[in-house]
């Protein structure tokens, strides 16, 4: 009795490519939202940074295929000073938290869309 065995390691490898680069724009956008929420509501210690918006409407972010991130920030030159504070004001991290406090949520995205196309689930 023969036995065929069917190599399907490109197609799988092309598929979990894709799922990546899918999984890491919906994690951006997923950020793009929190940050929003975040300085607009502010985490409840301390007061959100928004006078006229301009830095929350900036935040953005960008996949990168090559090396597999998602990119997030703002190109609003205040932008770092508002995150990591000044001699005379207290840094507001809402980067740093929107990575921290919503960890799960982006674990989730990232289970969800990783394991599509495999079957099985």
């Amino acid at each position: 009795m023969s036995k065929e065995y069917q190599d399907n390691s490109p197609a799988a490898k092309s598929q979990m490519a894709a799922n990546v680069i899918k999984a890491l724009t919906a994690m951006g956008i997923k950020n793009q939202e929190i940050v929003t929420k975040i300085i607009t509501e502010g985490p409840g210690y301390f007061r959100p940074p928004v006078d006229t918006g301009r830095l929350r409407s900036s935040m953005t972010y960008q996949v990168d295929e090559q090396n597999e991130v998602v990119i997030v920030g703002s190109n609003v030159e205040y932008a770092p000073y508002v995150h990591e504070g000044t001699s005379r004001m207290t840094g507001r991290p809402f980067l740093k938290d929107s990575l921290e406090n919503y960890r799960d949520d982006y674990n989730e995205i990232a289970t969800k869309i990783l394991g599509d196309g495999f079957g099985g689930r």
